[in-house]
């Protein structure tokens, strides 16, 4: 009784620090996105909030199959219907698509958290092997799962504007009617579907090497300023900021091309050099010109990509306990 009580607060936590990283997401003002100082012309902040307080018990029901998957292999996989109930309840307040990259990212690393529950002590090594495991026994079902997840949703971005949408591409687009049939017939798992994707899509890209630029690359460097920058919310901003000058943000990239999409990544890369000069009290100024400048067209230069990989990074520091207190 007494180490089911435990399990049960374990699941709880690795839910309540998924909520935690998607709220310091959201929080923190960075430039071009959503945040507590700036909404977008047809999303705002109070939209992202609903959305994340409907997702505790999706993250947790995640979690849970992942211990039980631990335990017995039996089954299919569901990590493909836990992704759809997740982004039904992040809609269902407003019937808005707030958190489809974040969701994806999310929930396999909660799946993989709760794989890791038997574990007594966590490390990122062992949390990716579980993740691994995890993505390695997607299904058809789970393919079939995320085209219904993109057709509630629909995404915005369009036909990426880009060489590597092939004739493959098109055929498993979720706005054909035909994809799910599709599926079936060339029997494409998740995997295989987000290994068409990948070129074109930094989230689908993580599916397809064990989340290797959250674990290997941008988890080291949020802690990193974390250790530098004790408040939570600064740390999470220069990581945005580093990460976008870094590489083009897919999502930009899809919308208006790669040519934009690289001069936000040199803007980006040129602030995140320029702030770390300045004193903290200074950064508002400098931050500011670059946010009106995303802001400029719209909500097309929205760096979404790139603050749905943050959180999921934010969410793996949480998970292995790096962020003990919010200052």
């Amino acid at each position: 009784m007494h180490q089911e009580l435990n399990v049960e607060e374990r699941l709880c936590s690795i839910s309540e620090k998924a909520q935690l990283a998607m709220l310091l997401d959201i929080l923190t003002p960075k430039p071009g996105n959503v945040h507590r100082y700036k909404d977008h012309h047809d999303t705002r902040l109070i939209h992202f909030a609903a959305s994340i307080a409907r997702l505790a018990h999706p993250i947790y029901q995640a979690a849970r199959w992942g211990y039980q998957r631990n335990k017995s292999s039996q089954g299919p996989s569901k990590l493909g219907e836990l992704t759809k109930l997740a982004l039904q309840a992040s809609m269902k307040p407003h019937r808005k698509n707030t958190l489809l990259g974040t969701i994806l990212l999310i929930i396999p690393l909660a799946v993989a958290a709760g794989y890791e529950i038997p574990r007594p002590k966590w490390s990122p090594s062992t949390l990716r092997q579980s993740l691994s495991h995890i993505l390695h026994q997607s299904s058809i079902d789970d393919a079939i799962e995320l085209i219904r997840s993109l057709q509630i949703a629909n995404p915005g971005g369009g036909k990426p504007k880009t060489p590597h949408w092939t004739e493959e591409s098109q055929a498993f687009d979720f706005q054909s009617p035909r994809t799910i049939e599709a599926i079936r017939r060339e029997k494409y798992t998740l995997l295989d579907l987000q290994a068409l994707a990948a070129p074109f899509d930094s989230i689908a890209e993580e599916y397809t090497t064990d989340f290797s630029y959250t674990f290997d690359i941008l988890y080291p460097r949020f802690i990193e300023a974390l250790n530098q920058h004790p408040r939570v919310e600064d740390a999470v901003l220069i990581s945005y900021l580093w990460a976008l000058g870094q590489r083009p943000d897919t999502f930009i990239q899809r919308k208006v091309g790669p040519d934009v999409a690289q001069q936000v990544t040199n803007k980006a890369h040129k602030l995140h050099n320029r702030i770390l000069e300045l004193p903290e009290d200074r950064w508002q100024k400098e931050l500011i010109v670059f946010d009106e400048y995303l802001r400029s067209e719209g909500s097309r230069l929205n760096p979404g990509t790139t603050a749905d990989l943050l959180s999921a990074a934010v969410f793996l520091a949480l998970l292995l306990d790096k962020i003990k207190l919010i200052f």
